[in-house]
């Protein structure tokens, strides 16, 4: 298997002008996403006053991706339960890493800068890397990455829905 991980772009350039959405709409279309994940959500989003300025449930509604959020530094703070059969690392493992533990000698550089890039600015995108398991074996990981922002609207943290991919 070859992997591919070059791709990259900004989901939506225009995000910073739609209005912000509060957790407690949001938080309501987010019915099927695992209960552990959802409570550490919701704890994060009390303490942070999370706002949105997009929807998530497209994502939360497809059981095979993985999700990782972190805070605005990349810190890992909570990851789904099926993070492991895609990284072979249990999801406490991860918290208090930053991505980079799944990052390695044939992980794109360029894509890296502009991921960088994109979370300087606040902004979602969607990106194909060659990451590592916990093994040392190489997986592609499709990530759709989106800010989330307090009610002053500044950045606290980013929520990403990941997937393993096969070329």
């Amino acid at each position: 298997m070859e992997l591919y991980n070059s791709q990259y772009a900004i989901i939506n350039c225009q995000i910073q002008s739609l209005p912000m959405l509060s957790w407690d709409v949001i938080h309501k279309l987010l019915w099927d996403i695992h209960p552990e994940v959802y409570e550490e959500m919701e704890t994060l989003a009390d303490e942070y006053d999370w706002h949105f300025t997009y929807f998530l449930d497209s994502y939360t509604h497809l059981k095979d991706h993985s999700i990782v959020i972190t805070d605005k530094d990349l810190n890992i703070q909570c990851a789904s339960e099926n993070v492991h059969k895609m990284t072979s690392y249990e999801n406490y493992e991860l918290i208090g890493h930053t991505p980079r533990i799944l990052q390695g000698k044939d992980t794109d550089g360029a894509s890296k800068k502009m991921i960088t890039k994109a979370i300087s600015e606040s902004l979602p995108f969607k990106a194909r890397l060659v990451n590592y398991r916990k093994d040392g074996t190489q997986y592609g990981c499709e990530i759709n990455a989106f800010p989330i922002f307090n009610a002053a609207k500044e950045t606290t943290h980013f929520i990403a829905f990941e997937n393993e991919y096969f070329v």
